[in-house]
């Protein structure tokens, strides 16, 4: 608990250091590849997939890859994106008719699918700044994933009795769900509030309480899928870069569930103007 409490902070300075640096051209794009790059290692060590060197290695460099170029690196990058992910299953569909008899075939569903949803969903983190007021609504991505996790963690210390999922993960209850779903609205009202006072920026306060709602949820449903994959495969954490956190994965669990969420919104209902 002490390394798990000491690393947090931890943690929360190194991503406000990366948000703060996120306005110099590419700085956010490589920070995201690296972590997006690792995430899927991890996942696919996960899965037991990491013993296959050549799919690994395609899938890690491919994340990157996608990540760091997701915007303003390349012209009409979504056109070359949708041809990168075709390659992608192309590429790996030879593998798999080259080494057939070396890996099952839902292991290279899951290696396919994990590497889509890892780069398109860490991707999201660079969409996101870039849009309008997109350092805001970047802050915002830490906000909705994070805080749920804490409110849920202290207020299910407190006053939890009820198991939210007791076969998925048996710590989280309904009382902490409840918890981290108030601190959230809370919290996100509060930062709204703050930009709205000391920026160029105008907050829409009813916009505020749909992401504070929509995004808990979210960020629960994040949470609770990547510890579902973490019981099917048997793997207490996804790795142990993080003390007492686990692996990347471990950590952005919810991130990589809110990014996208936070990019579809913001570019529908913006909380800032």
């Amino acid at each position: 608990m002490l390394i798990r409490t000491i690393s947090g902070p931890i943690i929360t300075l190194l991503m406000l250091i990366a948000v703060a640096l996120s306005g110099i051209p590419f700085v956010l794009n490589s920070i995201m590849a690296l972590i997006a790059a690792m995430g899927m290692y991890e996942m696919l060590k996960a899965g037991g997939i990491a013993k296959h060197k050549g799919l690994t290695a395609g899938a890690v460099l491919f994340a990157a890859g996608f990540v760091f170029c997701s915007y303003s690196v390349i012209p009409d990058y979504r056109s070359w994106l949708t041809l990168a992910s075709f390659l992608l299953i192309l590429g790996m569909f030879t593998y798999y008719l080259r080494r057939y008899e070396n890996i099952a075939f839902n292991d290279l569903m899951f290696a396919l699918m994990m590497t889509l949803i890892v780069s398109y969903f860490f991707s999201a983190i660079v969409l996101v700044r870039e849009g309008v007021q997109g350092l805001w609504h970047l802050i915002l991505i830490f906000v909705l994933a994070w805080v749920p996790d804490t409110g849920a963690y202290l207020c299910g210390s407190a006053f939890g009795k009820h198991k939210l999922a007791p076969v998925i993960s048996p710590k989280k209850t309904v009382e902490g769900a409840l918890g981290g779903l108030v601190l959230c609205v809370g919290i996100t009202y509060l930062y709204a509030w703050l930009v709205d006072r000391f920026s160029d920026a105008s907050a829409n306060y009813w916009v505020v309480i749909v992401y504070a709602l929509l995004g808990t949820l979210i960020s629960i449903l994040g949470d609770l899928t990547a510890s579902l994959i973490k019981r099917h495969y048997k793997v207490k954490d996804y790795g142990t870069l993080i003390p007492g956190h686990g692996g990347i994965m471990d950590r952005f669990d919810s991130i990589w569930f809110v990014a996208p969420f936070v990019w579809l919104m913001m570019n529908l209902f913006p909380i800032f103007n």
